[in-house]
């Protein structure tokens, strides 16, 4: 997971209003983001699953979200 780099995660950490992180939090950031989005992966290969299909939607990632007790809005139900 070296591809987040630390300005990146910086980024991300002050869109959340973060004035600054300490270096020893970049590696714990990083196997965090790993571990949910292997579990995010997972749950969406299994509802893919279900409707028989190869391809993953973005359905198949927000019914994941959903069960795995995200909640996140569907892009589509905010054009409405």
């Amino acid at each position: 997971m070296d591809t987040l780099t630390k300005p990146a995660l910086t980024r991300i950490a002050r869109r959340a209003g973060v004035k600054s992180l300490s270096d020893d939090c970049f590696e714990p950031i990083r196997n965090l983001i790993g571990i949910k989005l292997y579990e995010l992966i997972k749950t969406s290969i299994i509802v893919n699953s279900e409707h028989q299909t190869k391809t993953i939607m973005p359905n198949d990632i927000y019914q994941a979200l959903h069960l795995l007790n995200y909640n996140v809005t569907e892009s589509s139900d905010l054009n409405k």
